[in-house]
């Protein structure tokens, strides 16, 4: 027995379905069988039924493909599980079809299209063919009737090669839907009882289904009770509606007659798709003699009560209205709302206000009944997840997403996915990390997320970048060379750690080609030990997954994979998941009994497919707004719906056809339709609405404000609410349109200060937005100074500040830095850099002073060349090849030349640490100051002294003059390959000194405006002027000003841009009276006195 019941409704079919489900069966243990559209309706439907009855139990809910399969082997007696014909393991029989020449050699199309492309074409092909052929399958079984018994219908070029390769597909016999149909309906058609067979199944919620599951549920009841329960939106007879469009093509009307109105014009555009449905259900129904019962309101209990009540109203009514019928808007509808953003950002940010605003206006409105759809769920992921978050001083909505692809919901799906292309893998160091970045990678590796730092420092100082040996390097086509290889890498820190470099004594480090890397000792050798397992293992199933196998053998291959590298403990679900991935192949291969050598880049592009597909019901109606896709929710009632995304070309969804669909090229009514199924789609998401219904786009350009055209269907619906209702007028001004009154154009920021006006439609409530309004509001103002006021002295337990020289000397390195972290213990974090992909092609900064170091000790302990060329390669700070050699070259030849005079310099005694006890300034400076000889200090440079060395070396030079006991010299000396400083003994060392000290005392309450480079230069320009034009203050304050804001033409970094003076700073004057006072006071003397010594 078949039944119909339709309605506009889901609430009045959802209370029939569970009285019906509430009549018990005879069998009592038996399931009720229940087929939705989606999994969102079977939750749906199955949350009703527990709410009525109480509970929800012994439900089998089934989605209409699956139900049709399980009716056919129930009926016809045993098929396979999967079938030969499901998609994707049609794409499999077709892509081993199309790897033999003499196949593709009777296909010339297909021969023409995969010259030239390699198997990931050919697999791509069979797929699109594949989801052709099963559409064939749905809605032309005529054609593949005719074509398997060998006729051609004149449905074009592309028919050949189809029923050719479609023969091909049958003629083993494989059962496919089409073929089993025929016995199907003819079994069902049949008087004799089948067993088996459910005694009720309903049919819910149903607004399209394929005319070959119409006429299985027609067969079917004639065996038991069918009940449909199918939405219509109109409860009139709207099989002839026509949109403009149509009437135009139709040769029967005249073109005067093609713009009467007498139909709902919404109706008529989007529903298309439901109209040919409906005839085809209707029809049915009629020639079974079926029960159909129409359950729809009377015009007297319809009231346009709101803009969206009047619009669904006349759609119910397949009407349209005259000018006299429109309904006058209230001031306090907000039934339908049309938002416009800047951004997808912008959308979220408003969507989250706009609701707030909602439940603080209507009581009675729950999260639980709010839905919010769009087009493309993972494009507003991000933005859903950073702005619906719980934050401090924003009122928290709860939320969860649904509808989400496998692959964006778990990094672990997409670190697998990543492992399947090892084989091409260039294994930079940085890759290799962010797979141990995964618990379940890590755990089974025994590395802890603590360790990763730790190991990102050893593979950095390693020179480890990219490639797992020369031989690697090789097959990708480069010269065998383990330059910054993870074996060059792994070797020097394995050595370093058996045998440190010290072992050497004063001969070169070597051993074999490996410069070992003292980098760890003890317990740490441990964790060493686990890395070099786990990337071993990674090189071991690189070349593992090289090699070609059937498909069988790379679902076990792929299964053993996940076994051997991943933790259960960490991630049981996903892998879990991937598990089910793995077996589903290997179910493919048994049914398309594909035996062929298969490339693993054909595994993961299957693969990547499946896991891209939706998750499960997890997420659907969880008590909390729900963000999906339109699909999953199509139909579902909800209080407030709302729909992001609604850009030009978003919706209908722009889905171009395979050019070779032959139902594309040769339509009938029924079809489905991508863009006709988008029209239909947003009607039943109109009618779902119950209270109101937000509409938002992207509608402005973020950086030119130029307006961005919607959607063509928010036109259309815009169009039809200027049709359905108008605007009072206010006073003498004319009324607006409906349609401008309901839309909303957005600020760009959310900080914007109309967001936050009394009774503004854009009405904000995040108190961070709401204070930086205020800001803006307000007139402007400097940032307030993170230091106000200075701080309190340092408690001494006397009148003398006690210090060490090595305090001292820290203090004028960066004066903020050392307030900051001794006096208020902050410590800025070091920002972690990633560890660069590629080889150098220049020397790098970092290596430049290990490089000359490297040339000096090579010149001291008497190095062959031959040896001191290998630790150069072995080291890691140059590139390879012969540019690394003349790099070297350059570097090495003014150190050569440098060294005889260091080594003639250098005192020949051992430099022991001098006593300084100083009471000067309110300071005592106690401690031992090093490198002191009897001829005084004395220091070194490889590279040219600075303005960050002048401090230090001046410091330590009168430290020297004031502590030197008799026998040693009051003399200083700092020499380099580029420059010579040189400091005699002073008479006014303490006069000089005391002015640095009252300085320290400073730097102990407030920052102290001393920069290495803007002091240095501003004092060398005022106490030492050259021949510049300028007066020397001005000359000295450009010049402090350039060292302060940098350029782009100098390769220092500018004082300004050090975290550590932006943050003490912040809201001062960084240069100055004081400034310049400190730079002339201290750095003018150390100035004038290096140019004395120069003169002499």
């Amino acid at each position: 027995m078949l039944s119909l019941y339709h309605a506009p409704d889901l609430e009045t079919l959802g209370t029939l379905a569970c009285s019906l489900l509430a009549k018990p069966l005879r069998e009592p243990l038996a399931p009720a069988l229940l087929v939705v559209p989606s999994q969102g309706m079977g939750r749906w439907l199955t949350l009703q039924l527990a709410r009525s009855q109480g509970i929800a139990m012994q439900l089998d809910v089934q989605l209409p493909a699956r139900f049709v399969w399980d009716i056919s082997r129930l009926v016809l007696g045993e098929l396979p599980e999967q079938s030969a014909f499901s998609p994707a393991t049609l794409s499999w029989r077709i892509y081993d079809w199309l790897c033999e020449p003499q196949h593709c050699a009777q296909a010339p199309r297909l021969a023409h299209y995969l010259q030239g492309g390699d198997e990931r074409r050919r697999l791509s092909l069979a797929g699109r063919i594949a989801d052709v052929f099963d559409q064939y399958l749905l809605y032309r079984d005529d054609w593949l009737a005719a074509w398997e018994s060998n006729q051609l219908l004149g449905l074009g070029i592309d028919e050949d090669w189809q029923a050719l390769l479609w023969r091909e597909l049958t003629k083993d016999g494989h059962p496919h839907r089409a073929r089993l149909l025929d016995d199907l309906l003819r079994r069902l058609h049949d008087t004799a009882p089948i067993s088996g067979l459910p005694e009720r199944v309903l049919v819910f919620g149903i607004s399209s289904l394929p005319p070959h599951h119409l006429r299985v549920l027609q067969g079917l009841a004639k065996h038991c009770e069918v009940i449909l329960f199918a939405l219509s939106p109109c409860r009139e007879a709207w099989g002839d509606i026509r949109d403009i469009r149509e009437r135009i093509k139709s040769a029967e009307l005249n073109p005067d007659d093609w713009y009467l109105n007498e139909d709902n014009p919404l109706l008529a555009s989007l529903g298309k798709q439901g109209r040919d449905f409906f005839d085809s259900l209707f029809s049915l129904c009629a020639e079974e003699g079926a029960v159909d019962i129409d359950i729809y309101s009377a015009d007297t209990d319809l009231h346009d009560s709101s803009l969206l009540q009047a619009i669904q109203n006349d759609i119910l009514r397949q009407r349209g209205r005259k000018p006299e019928q429109r309904l006058t808007l209230r001031e306090d509808d907000r039934s339908l709302e049309v938002h416009c953003a800047h951004t997808p950002l912008r959308e979220v940010e408003i969507l989250h206000d706009q609701l707030l605003a909602r439940f603080a206006a209507e009581p009675s409105l729950t999260p639980d009944q709010v839905v919010v759809l769009t087009p493309d769920i993972e494009r507003y992921v991000p933005y859903i997840e950073a702005v619906f978050a719980p934050r401090e001083g924003v009122p928290r909505i709860p939320f969860s997403l649904a509808d989400r692809s496998l692959r964006a919901e778990s990094p672990l799906i997409e670190a697998f996915l990543n492992l399947l292309a090892l084989p091409d893998s260039r294994f930079s160091a940085e890759e290799v990390l962010a797979w141990l970045e995964q618990p379940a990678l890590a755990g089974r590796a025994a590395i802890d997320d603590s360790e990763l730092p730790l190991l990102r420092d050893w593979l950095r100082d390693a020179g480890v970048r990219w490639g797992r040996d020369g031989e690697h390097r090789q097959q990708l086509g480069l010269p065998a060379d383990n330059a910054f290889t993870w074996r060059q890498g792994l070797d020097r820190l394995l050595l370093g750690f058996a045998a440190p470099p010290q072992l050497a004594g004063s001969a070169a480090p070597l051993l074999g080609d490996c410069w070992p890397l003292d980098a760890l000792e003890g317990a740490r050798g441990q964790l060493l030990g686990r890395l070099v397992a786990f990337v071993e293992r990674l090189a071991l199933l690189a070349d593992s997954l090289q090699a070609e196998r059937s498909l069988t053998e790379w679902a076990d291959t792929l299964q053993a994979l996940i076994d051997d590298l991943f933790d259960e403990r960490a991630a049981g679900d996903t892998l879990l998941l991937l598990s089910k991935a793995c077996a589903a192949l290997r179910e493919q291969a048994l049914a398309a009994g594909i035996q062929r050598p298969l490339q693993l880049a054909l595994i993961r592009q299957q693969l990547t497919s499946a896991l891209e597909q939706g998750s499960n019901a997890a997420g659907f109606l969880t008590g909390a707004v729900t963000f999906c896709s339109m699909v999953p929710m199509r139909s579902l009632p909800f209080a407030m719906v709302c729909l992001l995304g609604l850009d030009d070309g978003a919706l209908p969804r722009r889905a171009a056809a395979a050019g070779f669909d032959l139902i594309s090229q040769k339509p009938r009514r029924g079809d489905r339709a991508r863009r006709l199924d988008d029209r239909y789609l947003l009607l039943e998401i109109l009618l779902s609405a119950r209270q109101g219904l937000y509409l938002s786009y992207v509608g402005r350009d973020p950086r030119s404000n130029a307006v961005l055209p919607p959607s063509v269907l928010l036109s259309e619906l815009l169009e039809v609410a200027d049709q359905t209702a108008v605007c009072a007028p206010i006073g003498q001004a004319e009324a607006q349109t409906v349609s401008a009154v309901i839309s909303v154009l957005h600020p760009l920021q959310p900080f914007a200060p109309g967001n936050f006006a009394a009774n503004g439609r854009t009405a904000g409530f995040a108190t961070p937005w709401f204070r930086a309004a205020q800001r803006l509001a307000e007139a402007p103002a400097n940032a307030p100074a993170f230091f106000p006021e200075p701080l309190p002295a340092v408690a001494s337990s006397s009148d003398w500040l006690s210090i060490e020289p090595a305090q001292l000397l820290d203090c004028f390195k960066n004066p903020a830095k050392f307030l900051l972290q001794q006096r208020l213990g902050l410590y800025l974090p070091n920002a972690e850099e990633a560890i660069a992909s590629d080889e150098p092609f220049a020397v790098e900064q970092y290596a430049s002073g290990k490089l000359r170091k490297l040339a000096l000790q090579a010149v001291e302990q008497n190095w062959s060349e031959a040896n001191e060329r290998r630790i150069v390669h072995a080291s890691g700070w140059l590139p390879s090849g012969e540019l690394g050699q003349a790099l070297w070259g350059q570097l090495r030849g003014p150190i050569r030349a440098f060294a005889p005079r260091l080594f003639e310099a250098r005192p020949a005694e051992a430099a022991q640490p001098l006593l300084v006890d100083i009471r000067l300034a309110g300071v005592h400076v106690h401690g031992w100051l090093e490198g002191v000889t009897r001829f005084g200090l004395f220091d070194w440079r490889l590279s040219k002294p600075g303005p960050w060395d002048l401090p230090g070396f001046w410091l330590r030079h009168l430290l020297l003059n004031l502590a030197a006991t008799a026998g040693i010299a009051r003399d200083s000396l700092l020499i380099s390959p580029a420059d010579e400083w040189q400091l005699g003994a002073l008479n006014n060392a303490e006069q000089l000194l005391e002015p640095w000290l009252a300085a320290y005392c400073q730097a102990q309450l407030a920052p102290l405006p001393f920069f290495t480079r803007s002091s240095h230069d501003f004092a060398k320009a005022l106490c030492t002027p050259g021949s510049s034009k300028k007066a020397p203050i001005d000359a000295a304050r450009a010049n402090a000003r350039s060292a302060w804001q940098g350029s782009e033409f100098t390769q220092f970094n500018a004082d300004a841009s050090d975290p550590w003076n932006a943050l003490a700073f912040r809201g001062l004057e960084p240069l100055g009276e004081q400034f310049e006072q400190l730079a002339e006071q201290l750095l003018g003397p150390a100035l004038q006195a290096l140019a004395e010594g120069d003169d002499e």
